[in-house]
């Protein structure tokens, strides 16, 4: 028998690492011309201003009037900064262009408070990894994109995706994927292929993008985005196949943003029980710990019971149960426990996730 006392004051001490996430959500770097005063404010303040898309995970968040007062505020909350050169920096550069690299690191803790006071969603660092599959359609011909002959454009998706704080992975495209997936599943939208040929990644969500040349300086995107339980369909258009893709990219960003990132202002401060079943080793529980508090909706964790059988924490949590259920979601740490329930004796048993009025019900994957 284990002594909880003794745990429980050794949760309190312990750290290990959880699940990946994303650790730059609250760093940027921008293009500056010179080490001036006025040169550093403006590179701050711009600094700032992708570190608030990337934690609101809103990209239309600097449209808002209300959103330059925080932007005034940035200069406050800086912690570290230094100038990088300009990777490949271009001959015969004109008077006053930007001529290096500003990174700024702002404070987590002092952001995230900021952000919820003015209304803003806080959206955490566990966050979904999506792979990206991309096809190509120009008249008659269409063809898988392999991302290590299109060097140019998987850099451009990859630099959208981290200023936005997602991680992008790319399949290999190697002998195993050109015989998992096909042209045809692409444009076909042949779900359970595509999962499948996914599975090899462990993706946590799954973007096809169809990108298609209509004439005349003009690109189409056809996007598919497999979430978990749903799947999400739109379109892009622009005049070139990387603003196409650059376009699609962000949508599904923001498709991302509005499931995950909780809001905290509509729904408010919930205290919530998390049962947690299946810990059987100290590390099993420091893991757990962890993971709780490296959530953005979670803003206090508390031990309230423990034995051989399960863990019971009560959390303070933004937005309620709905955003706790949808975080938990990411980081693959944490599932529902199942029950069986068979409301009518001559009909085949339910699955449903064990959830009382009083908490939720969890296990250690």
């Amino acid at each position: 028998m284990c002594n909880w006392l003794f745990l429980a004051w050794l949760l309190g001490s312990y750290s290990v690492v959880h699940a990946e996430a994303v650790t730059n959500l609250y760093e940027a770097e921008v293009a500056v011309f010179g080490q001036s005063g006025e040169a550093r404010s403006k590179g701050i303040r711009e600094a700032f201003a992708g570190v608030l898309v990337k934690i609101s995970g809103d990209s239309g968040l600097l449209d808002d009037p209300q959103v330059e007062q925080l932007l005034n505020r940035g200069s406050r909350l800086v912690q570290q900064y230094r100038y990088k050169p300009l990777p490949n920096p271009p001959e015969g550069v004109e008077e006053g262009a930007p001529d290096r690299l500003l990174w700024a690191r702002f404070d987590a803790r002092a952001v995230n408070r900021l952000l919820r006071e003015s209304g803003v969603p806080v959206w955490g660092e566990p966050r979904p990894s999506m792979l990206l599959w991309l096809g190509q359609e120009e008249g008659a011909r269409r063809s898988l994109i392999s991302p290590d002959r299109a060097t140019s454009l998987k850099q451009q998706l990859t630099q959208t995706a981290d200023a936005r704080g997602l991680p992008l992975v790319w399949p290999l495209m190697d002998i195993e994927d050109q015989r998992a997936v096909q042209v045809s599943d692409l444009w076909g939208g042949f779900e359970e292929n595509i999962r499948r040929a996914s599975d090899r990644y462990l993706p946590d969500v799954i973007l096809v993008g169809r990108l298609s040349y209509r004439g005349q300086g003009s690109w189409r995107g056809e996007w598919i985005l497999y979430l978990p339980d749903k799947i999400n369909r739109w379109q892009s258009y622009a005049e070139t196949r990387a603003a196409v893709a650059k376009e699609g990219m962000e949508q599904a960003v923001d498709a991302l943003a509005l499931r995950f990132a909780p809001q905290q202002v509509s729904q408010g401060i919930s205290s919530l029980r998390l049962r947690v079943h299946g810990l059987t080793q100290l590390a099993d529980y420091a893991l757990v710990q962890d993971y709780l508090r490296s959530l953005a909706m979670i803003d206090n964790v508390d031990l309230l019971a423990a034995d051989p059988e399960q863990v019971s924490f009560l959390l303070r949590v933004h937005g309620g149960r709905d955003a706790l259920v949808r975080g938990i979601q990411l980081g693959s740490v944490l599932e529902p426990m199942v029950m069986r329930v068979s409301p009518d004796p001559d009909q085949p048993e339910i699955s449903e996730e064990s959830v009382d009025g009083e908490g939720l019900d969890y296990r250690l994957r």
